[in-house]
């Protein structure tokens, strides 16, 4: 590891509890979370890759852990999320998708929260992979869509799209409904969640944009 590797998760954990403690959050559905959270004590996250950033600061020093894959992007992310609290766990939902889902359900077990990038680690941008409903399946957890969206913004050049929010922007969060998947739900039950959860997503998504760029 270079000396680069080594300081970039230290002074990116910095960098976003500074800037995220200047962001106005407004936040909608917590009716949700908390309906989540009455069906199983952990719940599972599902949020696009584009909007990581201002709810991983929302959500700091919770009892979550991340699915955060294994090439070297991933690697840094991992160790600068580590700087606010949350917890990783290696793999992707789509190399080595199995083994990864096994240790993320594990985590849920062990009494961690869940927390995946429901499109990531590459995209398609908006299209939700199967993997946090396997979690759910697997452990009882509601999954919880949730999305994000921000007034003054940097946009990044890369397939996510990927959103840093300005300092002292406003952020507006809106959690959707829980959703559960039986442990017993064959192919087309799981197929018929995941396309909730993708409709879900991009309907919240659209708000928060809407009203934060309004």
């Amino acid at each position: 590891m270079n000396l680069s590797h080594a300081l970039i998760p230290p002074v990116g954990g910095a960098f976003i509890r500074a800037l995220g403690a200047t962001w106005r959050y407004r936040v909608h559905g917590r009716e949700h979370l908390e309906e989540a959270r009455r069906i199983h004590p952990q719940v599972v996250y599902a949020f696009w890759h584009g909007r990581l950033l201002p709810l991983a600061y929302l959500h700091r020093d919770e009892n979550s852990r991340v699915l955060a894959s294994e090439h070297h992007d991933g690697e840094l992310l991992a160790r600068t999320i580590r700087f606010l609290g949350l917890g990783h766990v290696k793999g992707s939902s789509t190399r080595g998708g199995t083994k990864a889902i096994l240790a993320l359900a594990d985590s849920v077990r062990d009494g961690y929260n869940a927390a995946l990038t429901v499109d990531g680690p590459r995209g398609p941008r908006f299209q939700v992979k199967p993997g946090a409903i396997e979690v759910a399946k697997l452990t009882g957890s509601a999954i919880l869509p949730v999305s994000c969206g921000s007034r003054r913004r940097r946009t990044f050049a890369s397939w996510d799209a990927f959103e840093l929010p300005a300092p002292f922007t406003r952020v507006v969060v809106a959690y959707g409904p829980p959703l559960r998947v039986p442990a017993d739900a064959d192919r087309e039950s799981q197929e018929a969640v995941r396309v909730e959860l993708e409709a879900t997503l991009r309907r919240i998504t659209e708000a928060c944009d809407a009203e934060a760029r309004a």
